[in-house]
């Protein structure tokens, strides 16, 4: 069972990490291709650069508006763009010849969006190419409070995973939605390595080492989420200072999940459940309150912290319910695969793109 002077060796886990490869990812060149209509290409520009701006932005937008008339001139930059955004204004008639324009974009290997604005759908007889009705999200009221939410979710599902940072580094507009997405991937890679850990503590003369083992995986895959979120949001790339901007958020859910596992961490049956329950809910507040802190600057008070948990902590029986029943269900292999992914996930989460595309991909359940 973790002792106080764990807590020392978990700070010193954390300042020892190598973090170079995070700040590179967000640090990388990024290029969104917006093609289409004047007014379309404005309001998408808009909803992508729309939003605080606690840190200076960094260097030029990524977003390029080109002209659906001239996308042919600017073929090689739209060439070498990450996404390509198509751009269509509902109240705009299309020509004959802009119909051609996207279907010649639709055939680049290149992953594209078409976003419809200002209506539900074409001002035209014609059609857009099958493939291209498959990518379309119609946002028919720009100005609507869920409209750069709902742009910033597709983008982000388009985008490349190894450019979202990138992206979200340069477009205050991506900034919410790609925190909500990384803060849930993370709370659920660390809930499958307590699943993982939780089945060796079934064996007493394991469950001791194995516990403190495990708390230096969680604790350093909050770390990295501090630190993506915190670039997400444009901060400096200096690991240690951000982590001691939020030092009082980590050391805080450490201990509340030290002392929560100390009343379960030897209870051999029952306790599986509330142990996948903490480190999905620890890792959720971790997340939530640092991407409070980045974006506005504000630490949440106890009171906050108290209702954050409690919210979190249901999230986290919910998940941990499901997980335990799907690993039930899918019988013993379930315990050598999902303790390899959490072994290496920490490692994992330094490289480019997210960790959860993977555990999807090895687990055989799959998170809903």
């Amino acid at each position: 069972m973790p002792k106080w002077s764990d807590f020392g060796n978990i700070v010193a886990t954390i300042r020892e990490m190598d973090v170079s490869a995070v700040s590179q990812e967000a640090e990388q060149s990024v290029l969104i291709a917006c093609v289409g209509h004047g007014n379309a290409l404005r309001e998408v520009s808009r909803l992508l650069h729309m939003g605080v701006q606690r840190y200076p932005l960094i260097g030029a937008s990524p977003v390029i508006g080109i002209p659906v008339g001239e996308a042919s001139a600017q073929a090689d930059t739209i060439r070498s763009a990450q996404l390509v955004i198509l751009a269509i204004d509902a109240q705009q008639a299309l020509t004959q010849a802009e119909n051609e324009s996207f279907a010649r974009l639709d055939q680049l290997a290149i992953p594209y969006l078409v976003v419809l604005v200002a209506g539900s759908s074409l001002n035209s007889d014609l059609q857009l190419p099958p493939a291209a009705l498959t990518r379309l999200v119609v946002i028919p009221e720009p100005l609507a409070l869920t409209a750069q939410d709902f742009l910033a979710a597709a983008v982000l599902d388009r985008m490349p995973h190894e450019f979202q940072l990138a992206a979200a580094r340069r477009l205050p507009g991506l900034r919410g939605i790609y925190s909500r997405n990384l803060i849930s991937s993370t709370a659920f890679t660390n809930a499958t390595y307590a699943l993982a850990s939780g089945l060796p503590e079934q064996i007493p003369i394991i469950s001791i080492p194995f516990v403190a083992a495990d708390m230096l995986i969680l604790t350093k895959n909050q770390a990295l989420l501090v630190f993506r979120i915190a670039l997400a949001h444009g901060a400096e790339p200096d690991f240690q200072a951000r982590i001691r901007e939020v030092i009082p958020v980590i050391g805080g859910a450490f201990l509340w999940r030290q002392a929560a596992r100390s009343l379960i961490g030897l209870v051999p049956v029952w306790g599986l459940v509330p142990k996948i329950a903490i480190a999905y809910a620890g890792t959720y507040a971790t997340g939530v309150a640092a991407w409070r802190w980045f974006e506005q600057g504000h630490m949440v008070t106890g009171e906050q912290l108290k209702r954050l948990s409690n919210e979190a902590l249901t999230l986290g029986r919910a998940k941990a319910a499901e997980l335990v029943e799907q690993a039930r269900t899918a019988g013993g292999r379930i315990k050598d695969q999902a303790r390899v992914i959490g072994t290496q996930a920490s490692q994992r989460m330094q490289g480019a793109g997210t960790l959860v595309d993977q555990v999807r991909r090895k687990l055989p359940f799959r998170r809903k």
